[in-house]
């Protein structure tokens, strides 16, 4: 592909994500719900004014990279804190579900976090190049989506399996999410494996996938989805849906029992 052709596309999808964002953004505090989704909330934000900041700037530049990783720690934080709120959102009745998933989301990350470290310390004698710095980041990222991204298909698996009522507004949220997230984790994936020569065609692709994202969030979040309540496992008689939220009643329970004690 042409390079003046290629450049084109990707500021023409960066401005459009950046729009996109912004929307969102509004549209969020615009419903007043914002609130069930502060930390999401705030990543659009902090993604679209790094965005922004980031437009003047070649890709390719210094002054583009200084900016990329001194703003992407943040960025790790607030996966984090959008997956915890996800399990929130999802376990808000079952608050000992709630409980193991935060303890499984800190315990997968420390396990991560030590492994990525692991694999990149025999590097940290020396000071990294550019490209080197940028491989380094990778690792770590590589090694906390790959964390997150198994709790989200366990989280949606949840939602597959058992009869939680929940608003159509989480599910939505819960799907997009875990699809836009697990796109960024196999484009990282991609360029770690293959090298660096194809990060432009997983850069385009991931942000026309972030971008479809955007719209369908604003386009399926709404008021009236904040109270409409939706069960994703279907096929199932009244008493069998009595039986599965008897026993995740029973686990919860459980739980919150063994929470208590340890605490």
């Amino acid at each position: 592909m042409n390079g003046s052709v290629t450049s084109i596309i990707e500021r023409s999808l960066w401005l459009i994500n950046i729009a996109l964002g912004a929307l969102l953004v509004a549209r969020l505090f615009q419903l007043k719900i914002a609130r069930n989704y502060r930390f999401f909330a705030l990543y659009l934000l902090f993604v679209t004014v790094r965005s922004a900041a980031s437009w003047a700037f070649d890709p390719r530049s210094e002054i583009y990279h200084i900016i990329w990783r001194n703003t992407q720690p943040f960025i790790w934080v607030l996966y984090v804190l959008i997956v915890l709120e996800i399990c929130s959102l999802i376990f808000k009745e079952y608050r000992g579900i709630q409980l193991l998933g935060r303890w499984a989301i800190w315990g997968s990350l420390i396990i991560a976090l030590v492994l990525s470290s692991a694999s990149l310390m025999p590097t940290w004698k020396n000071p990294p190049a550019q490209a080197a710095l940028f491989q380094r980041y990778l690792m770590i990222e590589r090694g906390i989506d790959f964390a997150l991204v198994i709790l989200l298909l366990l989280i949606l698996g949840f939602l597959l399996s058992l009869p939680i009522p929940l608003s159509k507004n989480v599910v939505i949220h819960c799907i997009l999410y875990s699809a836009f997230f697990m796109s960024n984790t196999m484009g990282i994936l991609l360029v770690n494996v293959t090298g660096a020569y194809i990060s432009l065609v997983v850069s385009l692709t991931l942000q026309g996938v972030s971008a479809l994202c955007l719209l369908a969030w604003l386009i399926f979040l709404t008021r009236e989805g904040e109270v409409k309540k939706v069960v994703l496992r279907r096929q199932l008689t009244s008493s069998d849906e009595e039986q599965l939220l008897g026993q995740l009643s029973t686990i919860n329970a459980t739980l919150l029992r063994a929470s208590k004690k340890i605490g």
